[in-house]
């Protein structure tokens, strides 16, 4: 009896232990799939294409291109940080007000052109698996800026970024001088996102008086 008493603690230190390790490898199933789903590891992401020099081979609209790191080469879907430019296929398939301007301010400065990518420090990917980046034309120039302060796109205040303050100045400047989409733009031709918060806002406005 003090022999088989004896096994007991030695059994439950055993299934524990198998525990442990059942537990460790769905942890790393788990991640596994998440890194799959949302593209390369962040690791590579940096090794690749963090301060390295690419060409715009494919401009789908105001804020997502195509870059390779030579002609010819595989290309990489990148969504530019920080702006969220009129859709050319919105809801029902239609454009949005000002997408077919703000695609082909794109082309102009950015198609066929050398550039060098930066990324941010919490998120290489969205959940598309597009590879989130900041564009710099030059040394001074990024296109995600540029974009927003010519009234190409709107300052996405939707995710937060190490630039986000001189996209909202940007685009505070450019919608003051009604500059480009700020024209003539109507708050119900705007992104809902946008839209919403305008709403809160204007509620909030409210609410202190």
């Amino acid at each position: 009896m003090m022999r088989r008493a004896s096994r007991i603690p030695l059994l439950l230190r055993r299934r524990l232990r198998f525990r442990r390790i059942a537990f460790a490898l769905l942890v790393l199933l788990g991640l596994s799939i998440v890194a799959g789903r949302f593209g390369r590891p962040s690791g590579d992401d940096w090794a690749i294409y963090d301060r390295q020099h690419f060409v715009i081979t494919n401009v789908i609209d105001g804020d997502t291109l195509d870059v390779a790191a030579a002609p010819g080469a595989a290309t990489t879907r990148v969504r530019l940080l920080g702006v969220d430019a009129p859709e050319v296929h919105g809801d029902g398939g239609n454009p949005e007000y000002w997408a077919a301007a703000a695609t082909r301010y794109a082309e102009v400065r950015g198609e066929n052109k050398k550039v060098t990518l930066k990324l941010e420090p919490t998120q290489t990917r969205d959940r598309y698996g597009r590879l989130l980046a900041y564009v710099y034309l030059s040394d001074a120039e990024t296109l995600n800026i540029a974009l927003v302060r010519d009234g190409q796109a709107y300052a996405d205040r939707r995710f937060k970024h190490t630039m986000r303050a001189q996209f909202e100045q940007a685009e505070n400047a450019a919608r003051k001088k009604g500059t480009g989409l700020w024209k003539d733009v109507k708050p119900s031709q705007m992104p809902e996102w946008r839209q919403r918060w305008l709403n809160e806002r204007t509620a909030a406005a409210r609410a202190d008086r």
